[in-house]
């Protein structure tokens, strides 16, 4: 019986179809082949990993959101706009 850290090998044989789909299914999500499979064995559904452009997106976001915030005492439809850009922002979070 092994403990929970120790390491077992495994044999599987993929077509080679397979086996080019796993291995770019790991490098999207930034994995190695192991802890993709892995992962899809513990029941987890590994996300492809996000460009930097799409972090700097959501940072140039939250600059307006902060802007919005601050122009809202001032302006009561930008407390409107800034609810809506929160929900984009909410939405790409749970999406990367």
């Amino acid at each position: 019986m092994s403990t929970n850290d120790e390491k077992v090998r495994l044999k599987i044989r993929l077509t080679e179809e397979e086996k080019v789909k796993l291995e770019h299914d790991a490098t999207l999500c930034g994995l190695t082949q192991s802890e993709y499979f892995r992962q899809i064995c513990l029941g987890k559904r590994p996300r492809p990993k996000q460009p930097p452009e799409f972090w700097e997106l959501l940072d140039a976001l939250y600059e307006i959101h902060d802007k919005l915030e601050r122009l809202a005492a001032y302006y009561p439809e930008a407390s409107e706009k800034r609810s809506r850009l929160e929900r984009l922002v909410l939405f790409l979070q749970e999406v990367s």
